[in-house]
């Protein structure tokens, strides 16, 4: 058995969406002036780098953040679908027919397009791909226990089709599917069978969504 990382490390030049320039992170003390430690001064939006969107987000009446109990960021029977995504492609219930079937089980939905690959580019945010509305339906359909859904690109509102990405929102959201968002994938491709999925956000008051700190748990080949 052996931990992977499926979130990203947050930084200055993480992408966020549209294009915005909002993180921040400024040494507050520092040894090295003369002061006792180092301190740091963050600055984020809610939905930064590998995060995750909770039923507030779009829902008025939603669970927060804070709401969830701590088993509720545990995931036991996560599973991986490979789906190549081009840019500005909204991923429909036909495009997962031939690698899905219905699983009892699965409470987490990776969905792997390769397009983090892309991350340090401008198209990453201005044409990633999106989900459809429809998607979150057939999902749960195919596995009745799902309670959240992860992609390897920015949101599943893709820039170029934001009212499309809102409905699909809502959707998610109103079934009760939490939404993680920027993920980092690319490591399933050297490792074996992803076991567990431990996602535990920032928790504050109020949250409508957070950052995320995801830990995989992979059974060796």
């Amino acid at each position: 058995m052996s931990l992977v990382w499926l979130s990203h490390v947050l930084g200055s030049g993480t992408p966020l969406y549209a294009g915005a320039n909002d993180i921040k992170i400024n040494l507050q003390k520092s040894i090295d002036k003369g002061d006792s430690c180092n301190t740091s001064i963050l600055s984020l939006p809610s939905h930064s780098g590998t995060h995750v969107d909770a039923p507030f987000h779009f829902l008025p009446d939603g669970k927060r953040i804070s709401d969830f109990e701590p088993e509720e960021w545990v995931f036991q029977y996560p599973k991986v679908l490979n789906m190549p995504a081009i840019p500005g492609q909204l991923i429909r219930p036909t495009d997962i027919q031939e690698v899905v079937s219905k699983e009892d089980n699965v409470d987490l939905v990776l969905l792997k397009t390769g397009f983090e690959r892309k991350r340090q580019e401008e198209i990453y945010w201005k044409e990633g791909p999106g989900l459809s509305s429809s998607l979150a339906g057939h999902l749960k359909e195919c596995f009745p226990n799902l309670r959240a859904v992860g992609v390897d690109f920015l949101s599943i509102s893709s820039l170029t089709n934001r009212e499309e990405g809102r409905s699909s929102h809502r959707s998610f959201l109103e079934l009760g599917i939490l939404i993680f968002e920027d993920l980092s994938l690319c490591c399933l491709d050297q490792v074996g069978h992803l076991s567990m999925v431990i996602a535990l956000p920032l928790r504050f008051t109020g949250g409508d969504g957070a950052p995320c700190s995801v830990v995989g748990w992979v059974k060796e080949q």
